[in-house]
């Protein structure tokens, strides 16, 4: 976290482009239609072109390009459904790109959250769509911790927030879901407590015996063997 900063003053180009990617990356989500959506990510896509090649991180170079190159498809799958199966081509492309610049963990990242959004990006559901885009983010967050990409890691965060509240507003049936099991989980806590009331009453409650041990009289000869 802390060779973030000092990185992006050293590389001001990558900066600016990590920039440009952070506002596309963080704002699609905000968007209704699929269409707006998918254009506002090839703008985060290719920004982040630029961004990682200039920090030499070549497998997320590959993995943007050939999204970015996804995504057109995408849009045009609506219309076109022919071209599912050369964006179906592509996914071969995508793991050979992957194996040609492997460097370890941030290649595995980019590698899955790249198989996320690609299996996203052809749902023509805006909800599975957003759903699938957003568990990618995760692993952009600790692919962009690991090669210390500021600009990246504060994108994907927002887009994550962002992400999160649309798919609670847009999607009826999550909002359902969660609802469902927020009410379980209060529940459950309140029945916790009320157990929880019960074993304390019972570890105060005096036992029966000791009571009315307490509350007998004392009779005259035990009150001379006391004297």
């Amino acid at each position: 976290m802390e060779r973030m900063l000092p990185l992006m003053a050293e590389n001001p180009a990558a900066a600016t482009a990590g920039l440009i990617a952070m506002v596309c990356f963080a704002i699609w989500p905000l968007f209704r239609a699929r269409t707006t959506m998918l254009v506002t990510y090839i703008g985060n896509n290719l920004g982040f072109v630029v961004h990682y090649a200039l920090l030499g991180q070549w497998t997320a170079v590959a993995m943007n390009g050939l999204m970015s190159v996804q995504t057109v498809m995408a849009i045009m799958l609506a219309r076109l459904p022919r071209l599912r199966w050369a964006y179906y081509a592509l996914m071969p492309a995508l793991a050979l790109a992957s194996l040609i610049t492997w460097h370890g963990l941030p290649s595995a990242l980019a590698a899955a959250a790249t198989m996320l959004s690609t299996i996203g990006r052809m749902q023509t559901n805006d909800a599975v769509l957003r759903v699938l885009l957003l568990a990618s983010t995760p692993f952009w967050t600790a692919h962009d911790l690991f090669v210390g990409s500021l600009p990246g890691l504060i994108a994907d965060l927002l887009s994550m927030a962002t992400g999160a509240v649309m798919l609670l507003r847009r999607t009826p049936a999550v909002r359902r879901i969660l609802t469902s099991a927020m009410e379980q989980l209060r529940r459950l806590a309140q029945r916790a407590g009320l157990f929880g009331q019960q074993l304390q009453t019972r570890r105060t409650r005096p036992a029966a015996g000791a009571t009315r041990s307490a509350q007998r009289p004392i009779s005259r000869e035990n009150t001379v063997l006391c004297k």
